[in-house]
């Protein structure tokens, strides 16, 4: 078990809901970090994406990515390598 899951979102991305905060409160050991900039303009305008420990993780919707943020989550918290991340 790795312990901790930190997600860190741009606050200009769709990405940036409750729904993504949320996560914190249903999920133990997760911490969600607004950042005004990501140096990720060009993603940023096209389509929500958020960094889980650092690793890309993106999604054509918000309801699709924070279904593959919770997955990378449980994959950081088993130590399970065969969760997908970057996936559209």
């Amino acid at each position: 078990m790795n312990g901790i899951v930190l997600i860190e979102v741009c606050d200009a991305n769709p990405a940036c809901t409750s729904a993504l905060f949320a996560l914190e409160h249903t999920l133990p050991g997760v911490t969600v970090l607004e950042t005004s900039c990501m140096s990720q303009c060009d993603l940023c305008a096209t389509r929500p994406y958020v960094f889980v420990n650092g690793e890309l993780v993106t999604a054509d919707t918000v309801e699709a990515l924070i279904q593959r943020v919770r997955q990378r989550v449980a994959a950081w918290l088993t130590d399970d390598p065969d969760v997908p991340g970057d996936e559209g």
